[in-house]
Formats: C-alpha cells, sequence, structure tokens
C-alpha cells in the first residue's frame, strides 16, 4: 500500500499541485522570474475567443460521439450477443481500432480526406458531386476529426455494452416473452434498465474521451483552419509548447481537471440515483 500510494503521489498528486500554482502566476519558459498575478489568467481565459471556441469545439466532440458512437455501439453489441456465426471475428474487427496508434489512425484519415487524392473525395466524384476540401475548411475540419474518433472509440464501447447485455438475468427475458412482449418491448423495459450501469458509465467515458482528443487533431490539421478544430488539449498544448504562456496553459489545465472531476462525479450521481440494481 505505502508503495503505491509513494508512486500516486510523486506521478499525480504533486504535478496537479505544481499546475494549479503555476496558474496562478505569469511564467514564460523562456523568463526565469513569474510573476503572481492572482487570478487573472483565469479571468484572461474566460475572455478569450481562441479558449471558448476550444471549449465548444470540444463539447462538439462530446456530444457527436454520444450520438454516433453509443448507438453504433450498442447496435453491434446487440448483434454480436446474438451469438451469430463468426461472432469472435466481427468483434476482433469492430474492437481493432481502438487499440490502433492514434498518430497511425490520423494519417490514415488524413490521406482520405485528401482533398486531391482522397477515397472520401474520389467517391463523392463518382456519384457526380463536387470535392470537399474537408480538412482545409471551417466547417468540415472538426467533422473529420469527429469522423475519426466515432470509427476509433466505437468498438470500445460495443464491448462495454456487449459485457452489459451477457449479465442481463435471462429470467426476466423469458418471463416477459411468455407474457407476449415483443423484442422491441423487451429490450425497452427488460434489457436496456439492467444495462444502464453500462450505459451510464459509457456515457461518461466518452464525455471524458472527447474533451481528450489531442492526436488527430495535432495528425490531421493542426487545430486550424484559424482554429475550427483546436480543442481544450490541442488549446493548452499550444499555449504551454508552442508559445511557452506556462501560467495560461496551467489555467486551462486546471479548467480542464475541473470539468473531467464533475463528469465523473456526476456518473457517480447518476449510476446511484437512477441506475437499475439487478439484484
Amino acid at each position: 500500500m505505502a508503495p503505491a500510494l509513494f508512486f500516486l503521489t510523486l506521478f499525480v498528486f504533486v504535478p496537479i499541485i505544481y499546475v494549479v500554482y503555476l496558474s496562478f502566476y505569469k511564467s514564460n519558459l523562456l523568463s526565469p522570474h513569474p510573476t503572481f498575478v492572482w487570478l487573472q489568467n483565469y479571468v484572461d481565459l474566460f475572455h478569450s475567443e481562441n479558449f471558448l471556441q476550444a471549449f465548444h469545439n470540444s463539447v462538439f466532440l462530446g456530444v457527436g460521439m454520444l450520438l454516433l458512437s453509443l448507438p453504433l455501439g450498442l447496435v453491434f453489441a446487440s448483434l454480436l450477443n446474438m451469438k451469430l456465426q463468426g461472432s469472435q471475428v466481427y468483434r476482433t474487427l469492430l474492437f481493432s481500432p481502438y487499440v490502433m496508434p492514434l498518430v497511425g489512425s490520423g494519417l490514415v484519415f488524413t490521406l482520405l480526406f485528401n482533398t486531391d487524392d482522397g477515397l472520401v473525395n474520389h467517391m463523392l466524384t463518382a456519384l457526380s458531386l463536387p470535392a470537399v476540401n474537408w480538412l482545409g475548411s471551417s466547417h468540415t475540419a472538426l467533422f473529420s476529426i469527429l469522423v475519426l474518433s466515432v470509427w476509433q472509440y466505437t468498438g470500445y464501447y460495443m464491448l462495454i455494452f456487449l459485457a452489459g447485455l451477457q449479465n442481463v438475468p435471462q429470467p426476466l427475458v423469458e418471463a416477459s416473452q411468455v407474457d407476449g412482449a415483443g423484442r422491441g418491448q423487451t429490450f425497452l423495459h427488460v434489457t436496456l434498465p439492467a444495462l444502464s450501469p453500462s450505459l451510464f458509465f459509457a456515457m461518461v467515458v466518452c464525455l471524458i474521451q472527447s474533451f481528450q482528443v489531442f492526436d488527430q487533431v495535432y495528425v490531421m490539421t493542426g487545430g486550424g483552419p484559424d482554429g475550427a478544430s483546436t480543442t481544450l488539449t490541442y488549446y493548452i498544448f499550444e499555449k504551454g509548447f508552442q508559445m511557452f504562456q506556462m501560467g495560461p496553459a496551467a489555467a486551462a489545465s486546471v479548467f480542464l481537471l475541473v470539468v473531467l472531476a464533475v463528469l465523473s462525479l456526476l456518473q457517480v450521481y447518476i449510476s446511484r440515483r437512477w441506475v437499475v440494481d439487478e439484484s
């Protein structure tokens, strides 16, 4: 217990405390003398259009992943739960994007969305539709990031739902079928309530992962054009390691930490209040 607590303190609590400390200073990696500014970094943060845009983009990714990744994961999990022939192969194929390196996946999708030679635009051209500048337009750059994120994480949520479906009490399912309930009614009134722990867990994990999107942005768009695809994590990277403004970067990091903590606490609260107890 003691060694674990030591490493937890050294690699988790100490960095968090140091980041909070930095957020109260105007410091620059090129300047050895930081200036104490109290809450000014936070005030400047919420008056920064770039920060607000990054926050909006992260929220967009979160909502998009909730509306796309989770339903797709649930559909795939339901199909695999039917014990179809070759289901293990399908499960491996669907989960494989999650274990692929994000940088490699980002490079592949960069080629797919390439304006001149990308497969997506070739398909549009074949359908007599105009080619789209997916990664160079402020209207489509963030959507391209969302497509990669959905492809990357859907298999992970599928496994969460599949584990939940396999733990649904079969006597309840059989009883509903005896009472004349169809598949849809059984799913809505028996399976879905029993799946609520997995569902709420996946929702919170999905939101947390959406706020941590970085590699995809770094590889595919670099936050552009004009910040249209900049996320909170990429904003922190820009402030801290490109502009060397450690104070604002630390303040943004603390804000992100608070957001993730609130989401985690919300998951605990919802689980205790609305999750169905299978026992």
